[in-house]
């Protein structure tokens, strides 16, 4: 309890909030921060308009004018990156040079200090990879003597011996990385440069994961000689990076190999160096990335380093927290943790395979291996970290979406993956530990709600490819998703989904075509395979009344069946289809493809936003989020099981229904691996069982086409045996070469009594599209209906989908 305020006893104010950059504005002048959550600064951090455009401008005048007219036009601009540059280190600009990388900075100041035979160089274990070669191929080849520094209790160098070896002998250079790669690690600079110039030593530090983030001076810290990069916390381009030499050490170093940038022929036989830093450049440089590193550099000086650092720290520390709270999840930072970087692991899950699984949710960040910082991670046991970094245009939501994300990869290869999903009709979280979601701040009352061209609900495989080709067109559009952008909940996600034109009737060969030549679009534009051509078989009793056929395919007996798919058994009075098109799309690159598409064109994606209703007005349609009001000229509604919530008036034509596929044991190098098998399906009495070959180490996959209804809100629990024993039953009556099952998953199917989708106008809400109702079947006509879609927002009538109507299911209106 605090002490009561008495008589002649003023209460002491509360200290002033620490200033703190305007994130909105940060994130306004970073058109990445809307692609997705950025947590690699201390890869490459994401780059301001500004800057972006520094570096256009200069390459337009290159283009336009000639490279070295445009250089000596911009030669006052270059010139004062140089300052700013100075001004951050707190040097002088002729202590500066710029330079391609803080390796290549690296190589020419160790180069230059001549290290001999049994010179001493004492290395802190926070070395980076690159800083550590050159040492030990010095050690290798020149006999000089590395003597890698202990780490205290804390995790970083262990001043007092640090000490002890400055004692021991006459050293030739001390270096340490300020923050290694491998961890937040702030290493005491100033403490180690107190020690080095004691004792006169020149003291190399790597600012590469500080500059930006911290503030380094280096008449504070003390150091002599520093390296640093633009790409990461100081938001420049790639290829940009510093070096600096302090006086009077820069006098007595000279560059192995002279450029004519800093060094003057004098005579036949002789050169001088130039008198700064720029002894060290070459001739040949990036001018409008320079540029570019101005543009970033007079930013963090506006924003102010300080500013700028306790912000990063405060989002990290909240970060390493939060991460810390959730079960099977280890910070792996030491206590002298801070600044912007938090590195962690997942228990059982490589730290790559953490990174590809928070990449597939639009989480991006980095693992770092055990190569990139041995001195560090070896002696700690480690192989591999997961890292991530913050900037000034991360905010709360980008922490949430990597919080949670790494709860659901948890959860995902543990008990419950769908323990915390949101309660989208409540409108809340399934559980109240679960972070707040992100947030769209909602307009002030009285205010006009901006209106795009269009919003899409759900981005599943329809979804993204609407999304797609409505920005593609340049429409204002806007993606919505409840839960993450990809996620295992509905009926888009896993691995693969089949292409086949073999279909019972002629109203889908229009739309196959169609669908075929949409594949080869995308694949084109996105310069990515993903259709894998096998051939297909598709088997069913020969008195079957709607026997399948299409363009291209043929009717085989058994015996040609056999010879086409030798690992595929038919039982007696079978016949098949032979089509020789289908195949196999890789679902999981298919959605991420067309999401990366859509943002390139400028499409706006807002995940973990659950739509709680929507109502015509006028022309337009006000679409009610947890997060506020959006307002459309059209929706496009591709919510996949969540449908009839949508659309009520749809629900009594739409069930659905819970499937279970599952993974049997095969070598992909035998009969059921793609010498021996394609896609198929066979009509069974256990249902219609389907598949695809062994083509990796995770074997043969396969699925009945039927299942029990299914609440698509409700918590789905895995296969049971004895859905796995109906499904093994199949698999071996007619692949007898399958052995048991390696592992299962369930997804979602949304059926219509015709087995038809659902695509067009909603009844009485002309406004208003629908794509859906998918049947088990629509996920290789996903680019096509993407088309379709953006087709009849923009007033494009499509006859050939009449087939599919929703008008032809119910003529109720929209809520």
């Amino acid at each position: 309890m605090s002490a009561p305020v008495t008589a002649g006893t003023a209460a002491r104010p509360a200290p002033p909030a620490a200033p703190a950059p305007d994130v909105a504005a940060e994130r306004a002048r970073t058109p990445g921060s809307a692609t997705g959550h950025h947590f690699n600064a201390a890869g490459a951090a994401l780059l301001a308009n500004g800057t972006v455009e520094a570096v256009i401008d200069h390459l337009r005048a290159e283009s336009l004018s000639g490279g070295y007219e445009a250089a000596k036009h911009a030669a006052p601009a270059l010139e004062a990156v140089y300052a700013r540059t100075a001004r951050l280190l707190g040097v002088g600009p002729e202590e500066v040079a710029l330079v391609e990388s803080a390796t290549a900075g690296w190589q020419r100041a160790v180069s230059a200090l001549r290290l001999r035979p049994g010179d001493r160089v004492l290395a802190a274990r926070s070395s980076y990879v690159s800083c550590a070669l050159q040492l030990l191929a010095a050690e290798r080849d020149l006999g000089v003597r590395v003597e890698l520094l202990p780490n205290g209790p804390d995790g970083a160098v262990d001043l007092a011996a640090l000490e002890a070896a400055l004692r021991a002998g006459p050293a030739a250079l001390v270096t340490a990385a300020h923050v290694p790669t491998s961890s937040g690690l702030v290493e005491p600079a100033a403490d180690i440069g107190a020690l080095a110039r004691a004792h006169g030593v020149p003291f190399l530090l790597d600012a590469t994961q500080s500059l930006g983030q911290l503030p380094v001076d280096m008449g504070v810290i003390g150091c002599d000689l520093l390296i640093g990069t633009g790409r990461k916390f100081l938001r420049a381009p790639r290829g940009t990076g510093l070096l600096a030499v302090r006086r009077p050490l820069l006098e007595r170093l000279a560059p192995e190999a002279p450029d004519v940038r800093g060094a003057r022929w004098t005579a036949e036989r002789s050169f001088e160096l130039v008198p700064d830093a720029k002894r060290f450049e070459l001739w040949e440089a990036a001018h409008a990335l320079r540029l570019g590193l101005g543009a970033a550099l007079a930013s963090l000086e506006s924003l102010g380093v300080d500013v700028v650092g306790g912000h990063l720290a405060a989002l990290a520390t909240g970060l390493r927290e939060r991460l810390a709270e959730l079960p099977g999840v280890h910070i792996t930072d030491p206590p002298a943790a801070g600044g912007a970087i938090v590195t962690f692991l997942v228990d059982g899950l490589d730290a790559s395979d953490v990174q590809r699984e928070l990449a597939e949710r639009r989480v991006h960040l980095v693992a770092v291996p055990a190569g990139h910082g041995r001195w560090d991670m070896d002696p700690r046991g480690l192989t591999k970290v997961v890292r991530a970094s913050v900037h000034v245009y991360n905010d709360q939501s980008d922490l949430d979406a990597l919080v949670e994300a790494v709860r659901e990869i948890v959860r995902g290869h543990g008990a419950d993956v769908r323990a915390g999903r949101r309660d989208v009709r409540a409108g809340r979280r399934a559980d109240a530990e679960v972070r707040a979601p992100h947030v769209t701040p909602a307009p002030a009352p009285g205010a006009a709600l901006r209106r795009h061209d269009a919003i899409v609900v759900g981005l599943g495989v329809h979804g993204t490819a609407a999304l797609h080709r409505l920005a593609a067109r340049g429409l204002d559009v806007l993606g919505l998703e409840q839960y993450a952008a990809v996620h295992e909940l509905g009926s888009s996600h896993g691995a693969t989904r089949m292409i086949r034109r073999a279909y019972p009737h002629p109203d889908w060969d229009g739309l196959l075509d169609t669908a075929y030549q949409a594949w080869a679009e995308l694949e084109a534009e996105a310069k990515t395979q993903l259709l894998d051509i096998t051939g297909g078989l598709y088997a069913a009793p020969l008195d079957r009344p709607d026997p399948l056929r299409g363009p291209g395919c043929r009717r085989v007996g058994p015996d040609e069946a056999a010879r086409i798919f030798p690992g595929l058994r038919l039982p007696a009075g079978f016949g098949a289809v032979h089509d020789p098109a289908a195949g196999i799309i890789d679902a999981r690159e298919t959605l991420r493809t067309q999401l990366t598409l859509a943002e390139r064109s400028g499409a706006a994606v807002l995940d973990r936003t659950p739509v709680l209703g929507w109502e015509p007005d006028g022309d337009e349609v006000v679409v009610r989020t947890t997060d506020g009001e959006l307002r459309t000229r059209r929706l496009v509604l591709c919510t996949g099981p969540w449908t009839a919530a949508q659309v009520p008036s749809l629900a009594p034509h739409l069930t659905v229904t819970r499937i279970v596929n599952a993974y049997f044991e095969a070598d992909s190098e035998g009969p059921l691996g793609r010498s021996g098998l394609g896609s198929f399906s066979v009509d069974l009495p256990q249902g219609l069982l389907y598949g695809f070959p062994a083509a990796d180490d995770r074997g043969l996959k396969a699925g009945l086409d039927s299942g029990p209804a299914w609440d698509p809100d409700a918590p789905r629990p895995p296969a049971s045996s004895d859905e796995l024993a109906l499904l093994a039953e199949a698999v071996a009556q007619v692949l007898p070469g399958a052995g048991p099952v390696t592992e299962s998953l369930t997804c979602l199917y949304t059926v219509t009594a015709d087995r038809r989708f659902i695509v067009g106008e909603v009844p009485g809400a002309p406004q208003v599209l629908v794509a859906s109702a998918c049947s088990g079947h629509g996920f290789k006509f996903g680019p096509a209906i993407g088309e379709a879609l953006a087709d009849l927002v923009c007033g494009t009538a499509r006859p050939d989908l009449e087939f599919l109507s929703p008008a032809r299911l119910s003529t109720g209106g929209a809520r």
